[in-house]
């Protein structure tokens, strides 16, 4: 199954506010282009808007402001680190919120990698 067709207003709001900074990799999550800061997602595309990860405390301040709410990316399974935007606000938010949370995500603990299992299990007994 492959992602949902994103439109070329939210992609350009991506590109357009993505932060010029050489710890920023960018790869497909969701399906979607998604920007990472020591294996960590701090910015990304989730079908029609942006998400941003700012911490949980800021996540309160913003969501009184329009076009901002909680990331919840299924019912009731809310991100309450992550806020989604409208990807047509204005650039300066944007930008300002992509630095923001490039910020916060560059301070938490560096993400490893996931161990592979090795070999099969024995059965049980």
């Amino acid at each position: 199954m492959s992602a949902p067709a994103t439109s070329a207003v939210v992609i350009s709001a991506f590109e357009g506010a993505l932060p010029a900074d050489l710890r920023v990799t960018t790869k497909k999550m969701f399906g979607m282009p998604c920007a990472f800061v020591s294996r960590q997602m701090f910015f990304g595309i989730f079908g029609e808007c942006l998400v941003a990860r700012v911490g949980p405390a800021r996540v309160g301040q913003l969501v009184e402001q329009g076009g901002i709410s909680v990331f919840t990316p299924t019912p009731d399974r809310p991100w309450h680190d992550y806020v989604q935007l409208d990807p047509t606000l204005d650039a300066a938010t944007l930008q300002g919120l992509a630095g923001e949370a490039l910020a916060w995500a560059a301070k938490l603990p560096l993400k490893g990698k996931a161990p592979r299992a090795r070999g099969r299990r024995a059965p049980p007994g």
